[in-house]
């Protein structure tokens, strides 16, 4: 580690170790420095690197896109398999702008350029790119490929936050009530209930649901891209257990029994999926998408929606009905309050389902009728 030592007012000594030589003596490299000791400091490990870097043809004249492939190799065990999907994706548009330069001596205004040439794609998209490629030279400043992180003064596009569709009460009901014609409906309406995101309604087993304590338990999420179940949930604060009302125990007693008198098949297992396709996978979220179409058609919603615009609109009937900052946080699972503000900027207390907190509908026979063709 290089060392700095101060030699006067404004003036320092930087020493940086290089090893032994042949006959075994510690070699060191000086260098006297004038300004601020956070200077001296920010100059000593800038002169390490440097100093310390390979120098064999091959790792001097590493490119960014050699060095990127490596980054991608070294991390895929670490993060999930769709974030090495996104950053893979990210890599490949950073290969072709920017792949040809020269990881050791690149510099933010080289990377500025280069991304320019991104321009065809969206502003989210860039900056998406321009994140992953933060990550990933700022991990080669943790592995002393690089004295500084070049992304420091990269500029990136605006994004324009995207329009959401949120529910208003009415509407919520009335989707709540169009979702029992359709097949998959009983997927929308724990979407609109709970707030909980797709992976993790997609995931849940029926031993994460207690029809006793009239509870869901949130511990992992599926995969909906690859149509699998995690072994983890998004983050540690998604796993919770959100309590559910009676209307709702009844619907998914009666999906049960549906499941359980259904053709006994290799996929009908008893810790089986609480929604599964007909060859016993994840649903697929296409068929969750064209299920919420037509229950908004059925409701007379004529705006479009998202799926995740459901969690959305379970957080904001619960700012409308005047529910605490921290309880809405712990209720949709986010890592912190500061999240919860940021996309709501209100506060709401703990409610077991929206419907609970807006305006409770009567409760109507649990049958549900199957989608028709």
């Amino acid at each position: 580690m290089a060392q700095v030592r101060r030699r006067g007012k404004n003036k320092y000594t930087i020493s940086v170790y290089l090893g032994r030589d042949a006959q075994g003596k510690r070699r060191y490299h000086y260098e006297t420095f004038y300004g601020t000791l956070t200077q001296a400091r920010h100059r000593a490990a800038e002169l390490e690197v440097q100093l310390k870097r390979k120098t064999g043809p091959r790792n001097a004249a590493m490119k960014l896109s050699e060095y990127l492939q490596m980054w991608l190799a070294r991390i895929k065990d670490t993060v999930a398999e769709r974030t090495w999907d996104t950053y893979s994706w990210h890599v490949r548009k950073l290969t072709e702008c920017a792949g040809h330069l020269q990881l050791y001596n690149i510099s933010a205004m080289e990377l500025q350029d280069a991304l320019g040439n991104l321009q065809h794609l969206s502003p989210k998209s860039v900056r998406g790119i321009c994140a992953t490629l933060r990550t990933a030279l700022r991990q080669a400043v943790s592995w002393g490929l690089l004295a500084t992180d070049p992304t420091m003064g990269i500029k990136t596009p605006r994004v324009e936050p995207k329009k959401r569709k949120i529910l208003t009460k009415e509407e919520h009901q009335r989707l709540l009530e169009a979702t029992r014609h359709f097949k998959h409906g009983l997927v929308i309406y724990l979407l609109a209930e709970t707030g909980m995101r797709l992976g993790e309604v997609l995931g849940l087993t029926w031993q994460d649901v207690s029809f006793e304590r009239k509870t869901i338990t949130i511990s992992r999420a599926a995969d909906v891209r690859h149509r699998k179940l995690n072994t983890e949930p998004k983050n540690v604060h998604s796993i919770r257990t959100i309590q559910i009302n009676d209307k709702m125990v009844a619907l998914l007693k009666e999906h049960k029994r549906k499941q359980e008198n259904a053709k006994v098949t290799p996929f009908n297992r008893a810790d089986d999926l609480v929604f599964k396709s007909d060859d016993g996978r994840v649903l697929k979220e296409q068929s969750v998408r064209r299920t919420l179409k037509k229950a908004l058609k059925k409701a007379g919603i004529q705006d479009h929606m998202r799926i995740h615009d459901l969690r959305h609109s379970a957080g904001s009937l619960l700012l409308e009905a005047g529910y605490s900052l921290a309880s809405v946080a712990e209720f949709l699972g986010h890592s912190n309050t500061s999240t919860t503000s940021s996309i709501y900027a209100h506060a709401v207390r703990r409610a077991g389902c929206v419907s609970d907190a807006c305006a409770p509908i009567t409760d109507k026979p649990a049958d549900r009728a199957q989608e028709s063709q």
